[in-house]
């Protein structure tokens, strides 16, 4: 899972066609008074940004509320229930990480040995570079091995010596992975339910494609799905649902099935979060690493928290242990991320979620697009510029970044609104006259209003401005073609 850009450079569009069903409010544990009004907020943020489902779980003093909505894909009738199966991504890590330090406690492993000790040879390292003998488990889990998040065909390569700076490696995390399979004698999927699934009763979850997954899952089950999970991966093949990960997130807040001293362990601050060659920016201020899970502080207090990004697969949790207090959601739309804050802030009370700043998904400035959406609304996209001026001159804080405004445009798309998508792209092209993305954007919204004519001009200028974008050429090849 690559970090971001700050904003999302444009994507081909794709057609969506979006079904929500009602929440429904089922057991977990515990059960709060169903909130009609916070439901329907949910719908509405949901919607907003064309998310076709999601499964969510929201949990205090051990009660929890659970909302299901939409359906399993675009296109697909069916619903999305508690038991939906979906892809966990990056949240595989702290499954892992829990195992892992399990396995510390009865001293089958040194989080601080390095672990070419225990394998000997890992064919996928350079074996030239001695720096690679000096990666720990203790490294693995808080992200400073050296290690790129993936590596190209051919050895890793370390960026920077192990132990010196943060960088997200999924890389290290395979290679513990491979470290514990040896240690243990079993695979990873055999590890995880032994020390995971079975003691925390994460009776739906699997690091591989299980026969039950084919009628629950939240992605179909053709057989190049299922082959795509075959292959256990500790960084990200975690199947499961919202209702078996807050049982886990209640067990690591608590420190069930851990030492007190391991999991004070967990969750200490390990490494500030300042990404090797990323540049700063002020959610590093708020952000550290853990063993296996991201800490953040804000005006509400301490959490731990994670995100996941497996393409369209979307996940994100946050925890704050001294609260008793857990979040939990995923979904499956690329813009999954983009909820994350105003779900937080309606389950959780306003605050500033640095977590998600700190990855730099999702909107900027997610009030700053509601408002402006909502004035859209009511006066209509003939009136984009004034409405956007006034509201500058109304609220000094208000601001909608180049990517704000592009991300808006397409689920404005994604919705089938291509007249309102053209006039929200022709509006930050005055304002970025000289973004390629942008020009790219506006092109491919008029290509869905069937101006080819414009659609050349804007994919021509396009690559005027950014010779590098090969979708645009392209595209541009393709409709002169059919001139």
């Amino acid at each position: 899972m690559y970090r971001r850009a700050s904003y999302r450079k444009r994507k081909p569009f794709m057609k969506q066609l979006i079904t929500f069903s009602l929440y429904s409010l089922i057991l977990l544990s515990p059960v709060l008074a169903q909130d009609k009004n916070k439901a329907a907020r949910l719908m509405e943020i949901s919607r907003a940004v064309n998310l076709p489902g999601a499964q969510l779980v929201y949990t205090k003093n051990n009660k929890s509320e659970v909302y299901n909505l939409g359906t399993i894909e675009n296109g697909n009738s069916q619903k999305v229930t508690s038991n939906t199966i979906f892809e966990a991504a990056s949240l595989s890590k702290c499954v892992f990480a829990y195992a892992v330090l399990r396995l510390y406690d009865r001293r089958l492993i040194d989080l601080d040995k390095p672990l070419l000790s225990y394998i000997g040879k890992y064919d996928h390292f350079d074996q030239t570079d001695p720096r690679f003998e000096k990666i720990t488990a203790r490294m693995v889990l808080s992200h400073k091995t050296g290690l790129p998040n993936w590596s190209r065909p051919g050895p890793a390569r370390l960026m920077f010596p192990p132990d010196s700076c943060f960088s997200y490696s999924g890389e290290g995390f395979v290679f513990l992975q491979r470290t514990v399979e040896k240690i243990t004698g079993k695979t990873l999927n055999e590890l995880a339910t032994e020390e995971v699934f079975v003691p925390l009763k994460m009776t739906s979850s699997s690091y591989d494609w299980v026969d039950k997954f084919d009628t629950v899952s939240a992605f179909g089950s053709s057989a190049g799905q299922v082959k795509r999970h075959s292959d256990q991966n500790a960084a990200y093949s975690l199947l499961t649902n919202a209702h078996d990960y807050s049982l886990f997130l209640q067990a690591v807040a608590s420190g069930e099935g851990l030492k007190p001293a391991t999991h004070k362990l967990m969750l200490a601050k390990a490494t500030p979060g300042n990404w090797f060659r990323h540049k700063p920016i002020e959610a590093v201020n708020h952000i550290w690493w853990g063993l296996g899970v991201g800490l953040q502080e804000n005006e509400k207090g301490k959490a731990f928290w994670h995100w996941g990004d497996n393409g369209a697969f979307k996940a994100f949790y946050i925890d704050f242990p001294d609260r008793h207090e857990s979040l939990v959601y995923f979904t499956h739309e690329y813009r999954g991320l983009f909820i994350a804050p105003e779900v937080i802030d309606l389950f959780m009370d306003k605050q500033t979620t640095w977590a998600i700043k700190w990855i730099e998904e999702g909107y900027t400035s997610p009030y700053s697009v509601k408002a402006y959406s909502a004035e859209l609304a009511k006066k209509g996209f003939d009136n984009a510029a004034g409405i956007l001026t006034e509201l500058k001159q109304k609220d000094a804080g208000f601001e909608l970044t180049e990517g704000d405004m592009n991300e808006f445009g397409f689920i404005l798309m994604a919705k089938q609104k291509y007249n309102d998508a053209v006039a929200i792209f022709k509006l930050n092209i005055s304002r970025y006259p000289n973004s390629g993305n942008l020009y790219d954007s506006l092109a491919e919204a008029y290509v869905k209003t069937g101006d080819k004519k414009l659609a050349i001009e804007n994919f021509k200028k396009c690559v005027e401005l950014n010779p590098k974008n090969e979708y645009a050429a392209e595209q541009l090849k393709k409709l002169e073609a059919e001139k």
